[in-house]
């Protein structure tokens, strides 16, 4: 009876949403659509097994793209089987959706029964708990919605420590790890409640430490069993590739005091009363839930008052960030991974699980002194306001393309019958300038089974940033020859451009022209109505042109024809410092290597860096002179191509090999002979002699 009340209470939170299940989806087109993507790639990663899940089709040639989010798993466990038989991501993200807001009434409802015995204030504590506005603020982020595992995880442990019983223990572990499993920021979270219930049980029972410390030792030991191969892939992942939240990063996500009374859009202000926040910095909990968690603090003397008391202290300390004072700072610097947290204000989902406990404490203190009627009264009245103030209605987005036959889908069923190979999409767009056809990208990537190098999630592809940005080689048709070619040699087989989701159609008109021009390139090409598909020949192969030895920077002297004083950065071993022309370019930029000696020249190498890609040279001519002062053309191209393909290989710092002719060279100049309204960086500069 009291899960169909709560599951009553989260249909009124989500409404419209249940009228419309399979098409509409509350929050927007971002990070929802991203976690509906991931959902139903772990539910086609269930029938596989679960190999290559950790190799998501996105972000191409980008590996382990699924741990640039939350991969979900704990979530679909539950949801699989409903994208098995519904086939319908939309409708399976909105069934886990609407199925957290009844796990957090319920899980609570639990709790706060265990913890003071009344049954009126645990239902008002858990319709606090699952209709606080800050699930409205957090609409976007399923993972956050699920700290429902949270109550009932300390319920179960509550009981653990109240009966001795091990099933008890067992069940406090499962729901740790789906807990986790739902949001990996919850391992961490989850520990400070956890904690503190522990110590406080520790100190009272004295005698029954030694046993209690081997049970609890063995239920860390089998969530750590579980969790450790795929903690291992994030850890590994964000050391490889430096993910790691800056001090000034969380400073914009960590909470102030008065961010606890500010509300999200679309939440109830008290008319006037309260402010509208911004980001993750929507923290209200209500008025009825702050109001009685005060009363209970303040009137209930009991130990489990005591411990909450703490619980909601420390995660509000800790939702501060860096600036709240040293513990968040210690953590950040001792436990593994803690750095790779980037909204420290989200600490505010474990504050409302103390504020819950220590309402329904403050509610039982004031029902038990009512009389029944009044009691009754006073219950359907406060849980009228907590539905007042809480989440009451979401905005709705229909999604583009759910399970309608269009032209696209033609396109992709075209595209899902070609045979392996990687496929780009046309328009692509920096991460940052965010439009939801790139999640629709992703969605039908999950159909058609190729690769896609575009892509949204929690960390970024530079490849992406430098195709989608305003130094993309794909606004200058003259690169988009040289463009192809470097995305043909790191695997992509395919181009499929939307010419209906450019902004300008003529930008859509050029490029396509321009793809055009690159007949040599194409092996096959359709148009599907306003959608255009092209299969690309594979890659030439690249010969090797013998044996190379590195020229000593010490016996080369430089010259360039601007920034003469950055000169030494280029051969200083640090690939964080560059050189820089300072100007635009204009065509006129050069460097100058003199040799101590005349040498084969085999290998220019430039090397930039992940700050500089949009700096890249336009074109470049590479001009040998010889100690008779004639000079030849070794190497006169665009050399977009060759930076696609280093950054495949390491996009942090990109090395782009430029492999010339036999020569006899003395001095080695290396012109920039295009136009950008960037100016030319390079972070190292490089020369290899061709060995006889």
């Amino acid at each position: 009876m009291h899960v169909l009340a709560f599951c009553a209470a989260a249909i009124v939170a989500t409404w419209p949403l249940i009228l419309h299940p399979a098409r509409t989806i509350a929050g927007g087109l971002g990070d929802p659509l991203l976690n509906t993507f991931i959902l139903a790639w772990d539910a086609d990663r269930a029938r596989h097994l679960f190999r290559g899940l950790w190799d998501a089709p996105f972000l191409y040639p980008h590996r382990h793209t699924l741990a640039y989010s939350e991969h979900l798993l704990g979530i679909a466990l539950f949801t699989t089987p409903v994208e098995w038989i519904s086939r319908n991501p939309i409708l399976t993200y909105n069934v886990a959706y609407i199925s957290s807001y009844a796990l957090a009434g319920f899980g609570m409802f639990l709790l706060v029964r265990s913890l003071v015995g009344r049954t009126d204030a645990a239902v008002l504590a858990g319709l606090g708990f699952e209709l606080t506005p800050y699930r409205l603020a957090q609409t976007t982020h399923l993972q956050v919605l699920m700290n429902g595992w949270m109550p009932i995880g300390l319920w179960a442990l509550h009981e653990y420590f109240r009966t001795g019983s091990r099933r008890w223990l067992a069940a406090f572990a499962a729901a740790f790890i789906l807990l986790g499993l739902s949001n990996g920021y919850y391992f961490y979270f989850f520990s400070i409640p956890a904690g503190v219930v522990v110590a406080v049980d520790m100190v009272r029972r004295p005698n029954r430490r030694a046993r209690t410390a081997i049970d609890l030792l063995a239920a860390a030991l089998v969530v750590v069993a579980v969790v450790a191969p795929i903690a291992w892939v994030y850890f590994r992942l964000q050391r490889e590739a430096g993910f790691v939240r800056s001090d000034e990063e969380l400073a914009g996500l960590s909470a102030r005091l008065g961010d606890y009374f500010r509300v999200p859009h679309g939440g109830w202000t008290w008319r006037g009363l309260l402010i509208v926040g911004g980001g993750e910095r929507e923290l209200f909990h209500g008025f009825i839930v702050i109001g009685f968690a005060a009363l209970g603090a303040l009137a209930v003397r009991s130990r489990s008052v005591a411990t909450y008391v703490v619980v909601t202290a420390l995660a509000v300390w800790l939702s501060m960030g860096p600036g709240g004072g040293p513990l968040y700072k210690w953590l950040f610097r001792i436990v593994p991974g803690f750095n790779g947290l980037r909204v420290p204000a989200r600490f505010s989902s474990v504050v409302i699980v103390g504020l819950a406990v220590l309402a329904g404490a403050g509610l039982a203190w004031v029902l038990a002194r009512l009389p029944r009627r009044a009691g009754v009264a006073w219950t359907i009245a406060i849980a009228g306001i907590i539905v007042l103030e809480g989440q009451h209605g979401v905005g709705l987005a229909d999604v583009p393309a759910a399970n309608v036959k269009s032209w696209d889908r033609v396109a992709y069923e075209w595209l899902q019958a070609q045979p392996a190979g990687a496929a780009i999409e046309l328009p692509i767009t920096q991460q940052d300038d965010f439009h939801p056809f790139t999640l629709t990208y992703q969605l039908e990537a999950l159909r058609h089974g190729h690769p896609i190098v575009n892509g949204y999630s929690g960390w970024k592809s530079m490849l992406q940033e430098l195709l989608g940005g305003a130094a993309s080689p794909l606004r200058d048709p003259s690169l988009i020859g040289r463009t192809l070619e470097g995305l043909q040699a790191i695997g992509v087989r395919y181009v499929l451009l939307h010419e209906g989701t450019f902004p300008a159609q003529g930008d859509a008109v050029v490029l396509v022209d321009a793809i055009h021009s690159t007949r040599a390139q194409i092996a096959e090409e359709q148009r599907f109505g306003r959608t255009w598909a092209w299969r690309l020949r594979g890659a030439s192969p690249v010969s090797d042109d013998g044996r190379l030895s590195r020229i000593d920077p010490s016996v080369v002297s430089l010259d360039a024809s601007q920034q003469q004083g950055r000169l030494p950065l280029l051969v200083d071993g640090d690939r964080d410092t560059r050189w820089i022309s300072g100007d635009p370019q204009s065509g006129g930029e050069w460097l100058a290597v003199h040799l101590s000696r005349p040498i084969d020249v085999g290998r220019v190498q430039l090397a930039t860096a992940e700050r500089s890609l949009g700096d890249y040279p336009r074109r470049l001519k590479i001009e040998s002179i010889d100690e008779a002062a004639h000079t030849r053309v070794l190497f006169d191209d665009a050399i977009v191509d060759r930076l696609i393909e280093a950054m495949a290989i390491d996009e942090r710092y990109p090395v782009m090999n430029i492999d010339l002719p036999p020569n006899r060279t003395a001095t080695l100049r290396i012109a920039q002979t295009g136009h950008a309204v960037s100016w030319w960086a390079v972070h190292e500069l490089g020369i290899w002699e061709r060995e006889p």
